[in-house]
């Protein structure tokens, strides 16, 4: 029995829709079509919303320059409460326990407020774009 348990979980990974090609920094999600910047960087760009938005729209990266900020639901496919150190998919190398901007600008706070993903708890939130979080930009393939 605790082999062939052992067994299924080797056969899970084999089958991971979310995994990282070391060769440029990335993580891709076949099941979203998503490529996510997973380099240095993620570490240590620190922005308000305004700055996030507008350093993924301009980024040219890996030949790629169709960049941008992730959707809140987007990023919930990539939170991993197994992961109880940083709260996300496995995949990734680059990530520290924090928050990380969303693309979504709050309506009802006037657009005053944005999205943002809490890699902490692996939680949704919202804050006044004004405020510094880490950025993760994202494109579809």
């Amino acid at each position: 029995m605790k082999y062939l348990l052992l067994l299924l979980v080797f056969l899970s990974f084999l089958d991971a829709k979310i995994y990282r090609d070391s060769s440029i920094e990335v993580v891709l999600d076949d099941d979203a079509k998503l490529m996510w910047v997973d380099d240095p960087s993620v570490i240590k760009n620190l922005m308000n919303h305004f700055e996030a938005e507008k350093y993924c729209n301009n980024l040219t990266l890996f030949g790629f320059s169709d960049w941008r900020l992730a959707h809140i639901d987007e990023f919930e496919k990539i939170v991993l409460k197994k992961n109880v150190k940083t709260n996300i998919n496995f995949a990734f190398k680059y990530n520290v326990p924090d928050g990380y901007w969303a693309s979504t600008a709050q309506w009802r706070t006037l657009w005053y407020n944005a999205d943002y993903m809490h890699f902490v708890s692996g939680t949704a939130y919202y804050d006044n774009r004004k405020t510094k979080k880490y950025v993760r930009c994202v494109r579809n393939y």
